[in-house]
């Protein structure tokens, strides 16, 4: 038990040591700039992204067309990742915009998308960077004109995401979360920009140089760990992410993320590269991809007093005191330099416990307990029907079964891999290609294919007004196929002639 109070502590005091320079950093007084004239205007690519059901991209586009900059210096492309009430017409007619709409069988997702445009323009000469934005965001009217001033002092960065609650109808866990997402911008990642550190880069809103883009490469943003991975892939070229704090975007308080990836996935790319040969600002990074959140900051700071009080320890009394009465000085200078309303620090002191409420809430056994109480009232309709599948991982094909399960008319999907082991989708969907859709996502990130109808470029959906089982027709012609006949299929069957869908063909 000595050990591990002592081995808790040395972890917690280390990282602790990091909130100590936040804290004499945040204190320093910011830097002014009355004017932020720049030698030339930038030619820069606004390149937005849009999937689903977009009710804010029409907002944004009037706020880009209305900038305080070179209406020459600009363009805007729109990406319609199978958008379902957006009118490509007006879109570039009334707004004069580039759009490109990707109408496939399931939304591509934002990495291919944005891997798109990259390729596009990846030859043109007289562009200079590119500002990427989700359809949810929103800006000011001198956006891109400060964009255009920090592009001389960075090659990447992030702007400062403002989540603003609907006065409508806004919960206390909304305001607590509003709270929080600025003190981690403008504490901690604010100070590690000024620091020199990089900062996980945001996919949701962030603008890069055209050169450094064409040296890195395309994009792989299919998780908020692929996110740690690509900024990994930058401070290895020795480029870092900064955080603007003045250059802000706006956003909705619903759409808030932590963005936070599992801590086994962020010790695991730690393990396999610390010790390889890398740059000192690669080497931080990883380091600090190992960092403790607040309770595993708490238990390590009161653990090992508590136990030094009652035990002989390594490490004394007194000096956990110490450490313990630092920190607190630490966060309290923290807060301070944060400048929020009095009501704010209330919400900002909630969120701990906020937290822990809304994981008990989330566990497996208080989501048995919530159902079982569920069906007491109800009674509900299940229909479950088994089929074989197969999944690759581009060299050699497995064996494997989905369970399609109906549940009073909300679709999910069980697979059950070659071992038996079972995975069944976390969400309850309207239409059974949705909850396979969210299945194959799952599978991609373990870099294996679902290779079923859906997921195929020879698939075309055939939607004939029923919730859970999507039909479609097969347009292959293989050999001895009767030309102009029609083959209907299921999503759920498989066949040798699969070929994963590239939507990048469509281009």
């Amino acid at each position: 038990m000595n050990f591990l109070c002592s081995l808790l502590y040395i972890y917690v005091t280390v990282f602790a040591l990091y909130f100590v320079v936040y804290a004499i950093i945040s204190a320093l007084p910011a830097k002014k700039y009355r004017d932020k004239y720049t030698p030339k205007d930038s030619n820069i690519c606004v390149v937005i992204y849009a999937s689903g059901v977009v009710n804010t991209l029409e907002n944004l586009l009037k706020q880009l067309k209305n900038q305080n900059y070179p209406q020459g210096n600009y363009t805007i492309y729109a990406i319609l990742d199978k958008c379902e009430n957006i009118p490509e017409v007006t879109l570039q007619g009334e707004f004069n915009v580039n759009v490109i709409n990707i109408d496939n069988i399931e939304p591509i997702g934002k990495s291919q998308a944005y891997s798109i445009i990259a390729e596009k323009l990846h030859d043109v000469e007289n562009l200079d960077a590119y500002v990427f934005l989700d359809a949810k965001n929103y800006v000011d009217s001198d956006f891109l004109m400060n964009v255009n001033f920090y592009l001389t002092k960075y090659q990447v960065f992030n702007p400062m995401i403002m989540y603003l609650p609907n006065q409508d109808d806004v919960n206390l866990w909304q305001k607590v979360r509003s709270v929080y997402s600025r003190y981690k911008y403008k504490f901690i990642m604010a100070s590690r920009t000024a620091l020199g550190l990089t900062n996980i880069l945001n996919s949701d809103s962030f603008v890069i140089t055209k050169n450094l883009l064409n040296k890195i490469s395309v994009f792989d943003f299919r998780n908020a760990m692929s996110e740690v991975e690509y900024t990994y892939k930058l401070t290895k070229e020795g480029f870092k992410v900064a955080l603007v704090s003045e250059l802000k975007v706006y956003d909705s308080i619903e759409e808030f993320d932590l963005r936070i990836p599992s801590l086994s996935k962020r010790l695991n790319l730690f393990w396999s590269n610390i010790f390889k040969s890398q740059n000192y600002l690669s080497r931080e990074f990883l380091f600090s991809l190992c960092s403790p959140n607040w309770l595993v900051f708490l238990i390590g700071l009161v653990l090992p007093a508590i136990y030094s009080r009652n035990f002989m320890a390594s490490i004394g009394y007194s000096t956990t005191l110490i450490t313990i009465a630092i920190f607190l000085l630490v966060f309290v200078v923290g807060l301070f330099n944060m400048k929020f309303y009095p009501k704010e620090y209330l919400y900002l002191f909630a969120y701990p416990a906020l937290s822990i409420a809304n994981l008990s809430y989330n566990l497996p056994i208080c989501r048995w307990v919530r159902g079982l109480f569920n069906k007491t009232s109800h009674k509900p309709v299940i229909e479950k029907m088994t089929t074989d599948v197969i999944i690759t991982d581009g060299t050699k094909d497995y064996p494997a079964k989905l369970e399609l399960i109906s549940d009073d008319g909300l679709a999910r999907v069980t697979f059950i891999n070659p071992n038996g082991k079972k995975y069944t989708t976390k969400n309850n969907h309207l239409r059974m290609i949705d909850a396979v859709r969210e299945l194959s996502t799952k599978l991609n990130d373990y870099n294996m294919t679902l290779k079923v109808c859906q997921n195929c470029k020879y698939f075309q959906p055939l939607v004939d007004g029923s919730t859970n089982m999507v039909k479609g027709v097969c347009n292959c012609q293989f050999q001895g196929r009767t030309p102009g006949d029609i083959i209907p299929i299921l999503i759920w069957n498989t066949c040798p002639n699969f070929e994963k869908n590239n939507v990048i063909n469509l281009f």
